[in-house]
């Protein structure tokens, strides 16, 4: 089920989006946010081979193999929510079938200059789905790493940064099964939370329509994982790192990743302009290597 109280809030907060999009040369956040590897305006997987001879390919049993994948355009970008990301199942998103731009709609907004209402294309969430095999003839062991490539925070004097509402899926599966496990990662809470046991940490909860309690229940769990925090990132931008070992000639993994803006994180604010100016860029890196004689 579509959440109508997101809806409502997020209504308010496009038109004033678009308005500003369309009626000045700067980037306005929150509706447009790039995630890059190389390039302005792509998603990138790249891969590095070290004695090994693993590829990326776009199908499971596709024999166009690369080191090297690309989405020349990520889009538009609106806020979201968990569970309507979700809501078709973890097995639609986690598909070669289901195109990068599934989350894709109509949005209407006031062209200032015209004053005239206008249609544009925009995204609630990002999806790409993407296979590593080993086609060489030794064993590997490899390091998937998702970095945040460049970054730059509102000129607004508030100091925002997209990241802050940022949440990552991403699966990782034995394509040759019918599971779709993933993690769901955010950055570090602003805020500490506690767990459902109690604990203190600092994980932000993956969706949570009320700012005001920080306790972990079963409906509004937290997130996996936390990324930055009061160290930021790593000196290498990595902000998830997956390490795989022992694999071995023809073995094949799966990956989804998955990126939306969360409209429920307690930095999501609807009273406040949209962060202008803010963007992000993420890109995919493989590192791999021979495995470790023992």
């Amino acid at each position: 089920m579509y959440d109508y109280l997101l809806v409502k809030r997020r209504r308010r907060r496009k038109i004033a989006a678009f308005v500003a999009l369309f009626s000045s040369l700067g980037i306005t956040s929150l509706v447009i946010i790039s995630f890059l590897g190389r390039s302005v305006g792509t998603f990138t997987v790249s891969l590095n081979n070290s004695q090994v001879n693993l590829a990326l390919t776009e199908g499971k049993d596709s024999t166009n193999y690369s080191t090297y994948l690309r989405v020349n355009e990520s889009g538009k970008y609106v806020e979201n929510t968990y569970n309507h990301i979700l809501g078709k199942g973890a097995g639609y998103l986690d598909n070669e079938d289901t195109p990068y731009n599934a989350g894709e709609y109509d949005y209407t907004y006031l062209d200032k200059t015209s004053g005239e209402y206008k249609t544009a294309k925009g995204l609630e969430y990002f999806k790409y789905t993407f296979y590593v095999k080993n086609i060489g003839n030794k064993a590997a062991s490899y390091t998937m790493n998702i970095n945040v490539d460049d970054r730059t925070r509102a000129d607004d004097f508030s100091g925002r940064s997209l990241d802050d509402t940022l949440r990552i899926i991403v699966f990782e599966n034995d394509p040759e099964t019918d599971k779709h496990d993933y993690r769901i990662y955010a950055k570090a809470a602003k805020e500490n939370n506690r767990t459902i046991d109690g604990k203190v940490v600092d994980r932000e909860f993956i969706a949570n329509p009320d700012r005001d309690t920080r306790q972990e229940t079963e409906e509004y769990r937290l997130v996996d994982a936390s990324f930055g925090g009061t160290n930021e990132y790593k000196n290498d931008g990595t902000i998830i790192s997956y390490e795989v070992n022992n694999f071995l000639r023809n073995d094949i993994r799966r990956y989804t990743i998955v990126l939306w803006l969360e409209g429920y994180d307690p930095q999501s604010k609807p009273e406040e302009e949209y962060p202008e100016g803010a963007t992000l860029k993420l890109g995919v890196d493989i590192a791999a290597y021979e495995k470790a004689q023992s």
